[in-house]
């Protein structure tokens, strides 16, 4: 019987819930992505990462600033410079970066909020307080930045992607729903060979645990979207953390977690970029590479880094750990 238990549960533990196989733990790499000094911005909420000509940049989905880092003796990392994306102090809810020379892209959650009940309040103001929910015009925003090669910003250009999200047969129905209540939620961010960009849907995760990616094709000449496609991925009911291309190639690392507050597990995937919902006539174009180790922090940036024909390397960054403690991670492929 004891036997049996064992067996059991160790087949729980190799699948999830749509059949992938958990084959491995990513393993920690003992690499210096060590930051010297507290960061200029909000350091315990960190949302996402890129590294542009050779700098690190981070976004804190706190504030209106984006933190620029430079490389520092003994391959640690320092302070450089901030870079102001709004003339408000309104929260931005920046949640992914993304970079292809000579722009860097900051993406905002377009997420809505409910206000929250309060324990000095009696039930029916609480109810009342339920029934408000509203529109973040804040952080309805894309923001893409020409940084000059020093890091500093030449120009920031801004564009919402309500109104594509309002118009889409499906997640328009998610539109001014909160973000833990399953509601719209953007935090992914890629760019693929074509320059198309890749948005990642943390919710809404729909039946089935399919998870929506939003394909942008923007203007030769303007700041402006020519064309918008939802195609689709499947996880294991988790949704998208974070994205990050893999140059010279049609492929995508994917990390993924919990829509809300679940006690779900981080996972990176392999993805070819391609519409990964199930049909007959599909073919499997996204693979589970591993879990992430159990963390204090909640995963919420992907960068890649290299790979080989039998490893992949790439660093992850964290909401609740100082400075994000970029980590970097390798994975048998």
């Amino acid at each position: 019987m004891r036997l049996l238990f064992l067996l059991l549960s160790t087949y729980i533990l190799l699948f999830s819930a749509n059949g992938y196989a958990v084959q491995q733990i990513a393993k920690p790499i003992n690499q210096a992505w060590l930051i010297s000094q507290n960061l200029q911005v909000d350091n315990l909420n960190i949302s996402g990462i890129a590294l542009p000509y050779g700098f690190m940049a981070l976004a804190t989905d706190e504030g209106n600033q984006l933190q620029i880092l430079k490389p520092a003796v003994k391959n640690h990392w320092q302070n450089h410079s901030t870079i102001t994306l709004s003339n408000t102090p309104d929260e931005l809810d920046i949640e992914a970066l993304a970079w292809q020379e000579p722009y860097l892209y900051a993406l905002g959650s377009h997420s809505a909020k409910r206000k929250k009940i309060k324990s000095n309040k009696t039930q029916k103001e609480n109810v009342k307080r339920l029934t408000q929910t509203s529109p973040e015009p804040a952080r309805q925003q894309l923001f893409r930045i020409e940084l000059k090669s020093n890091a500093q910003p030449k120009s920031i250009q801004i564009l919402s992607l309500q109104k594509f999200i309002e118009n889409d047969p499906i997640l328009k129905a998610f539109s001014g729903i909160p973000s833990k209540e399953n509601g719209i939620d953007l935090e992914g961010l890629a760019i693929d060979q074509k320059a198309r960009l890749l948005i990642g849907f943390r919710g809404p995760v729909l039946r089935g645990n399919i998870v929506p990616i939003m394909r942008i094709k923007l203007a030769k000449n303007a700041f402006k979207v020519k064309e918008s496609k939802t195609i689709f991925i499947e996880t294991s009911g988790t949704g998208v953390r974070g994205i990050a291309e893999i140059p010279n190639s049609n492929q995508f690392l994917v990390l993924t977690g919990a829509m809300g507050d679940q006690p779900l597990p981080y996972q990176v995937a392999l993805w070819d970029g391609d519409n990964a919902i199930p049909g007959a006539d599909a073919n499997p174009s996204i693979k589970l590479l591993c879990d992430l180790p159990v963390s204090k922090g909640k995963a919420e940036g992907v960068q890649f880094i290299k790979q080989t024909k039998e490893k992949i390397e790439f660093l992850v960054v964290f909401d609740g750990l100082e400075n994000g403690q970029p980590t970097a991670f390798e994975c048998s492929k």
